[in-house]
């Protein structure tokens, strides 16, 4: 069976199986969520797809076995382009497009009858290049399938995407909002560590990214609140649940418990007060010299 990981939507397995049966795999693919190696595992098969030499007459699925479908897999068939940035660039710019992908549209396959454009990492993909594109995709030639992948669909044109098939292949998390949720970690831990060192001063500059961040600052509470928890819980054998383990026995060796109530208690106030729009730079000082009479009482 084509697409067989069992992390993979049923619906997309049997689009995509319907489709090679019927012989009808879209020349355009759009391949969306789930692992960066699950979406690339998946465009090679698609490849493997009108690759294959020996493709069976009844179920119209690739082979996996010929010598055209091991090189896919292996990734060195002549007739398959990754297209990526090169060396030392993180972004796939227009003239590496041009000489990987547009200029090659009209020569012929090496081996197959068709040749394959992959598109490994189209999340943050420069609009001139889309637009650079957006006309081969729309009426690719004949004898090629545009395959492109991306971790969620928001960095891509609208344009870009109606000539699309999309296949989802599992849950997506939105580049900026992944970011968003690694920042907020990142100070939840850094203020965490600061408070278990009693350093009035570094807890004011762990809180020194959320100035003039409203909606950070009750996240990184929100956090904040979770890692005590844990901290509450070391030695009671409860799950720790905030993801901040170390943070979290760092502020257990550090305080009472009876002291990280306190500390949660201000965190309280600080989502209540940031979601009735209080100024967030009185709501950062006053936290810090909140905290700064309880780390008197540090362990």
């Amino acid at each position: 069976m084509f697409f067989s990981d069992i992390e993979i939507p049923e619906n997309t397995r049997k689009a995509v199986n319907s489709a090679a049966t019927l012989g009808r795999i879209p020349c355009s693919i759009l391949l969306s969520g789930g692992s960066a190696s699950l979406r690339e595992k998946c465009a090679l098969e698609l490849a493997s797809a009108v690759l294959c030499t020996s493709i069976s007459d009844e179920k119209g699925l690739p082979c996996g076995k010929c010598s055209a479908c091991l090189r896919v897999k292996a990734g060195i068939h002549p007739d398959v382009f990754k297209v990526v940035p090169e060396d030392g660039k993180k972004l796939l710019s227009i003239k590496t497009v041009r000489e990987s992908c547009l200029s090659r549209l009209s020569v012929s396959p090496t081996e197959g009858k068709n040749k394959v454009f992959l598109f490994p990492e189209c999340d943050e993909l420069q609009t001139v290049v889309q637009n650079a594109l957006l006309k081969s995709i729309e009426e690719p030639p004949d004898d090629t399938m545009f395959i492109f992948c991306v971790n969620a669909r928001e960095g891509l044109l609208t344009t870009v995407i109606s000539r699309l098939t999309e296949y989802p292949l599992g849950d997506t998390l939105s580049s900026k909002s992944k970011k968003d949720d690694e920042k907020i970690i990142e100070i939840a831990d850094g203020i965490a560590h600061a408070l278990s060192n009693g350093d009035e001063f570094s807890v004011m500059l762990a809180c020194a990214p959320m100035y003039k961040n409203r909606k950070m600052m009750a996240s990184v509470a929100k956090h904040l609140i979770a890692i005590i928890r844990d901290a509450m819980a070391q030695n009671s054998g409860a799950p720790l649940l905030s993801g901040s383990d170390m943070a979290a026995y760092a502020l257990s060796r550090s305080y009472k418990i009876s002291s990280l109530l306190q500390i949660k208690e201000i965190m309280d106030k600080i989502i209540s007060e940031a979601s009735s729009n209080a100024n967030e730079n009185l709501l950062i000082s006053r936290f810090s010299s909140e905290t700064a009479v309880i780390m008197k009482d540090r362990i």
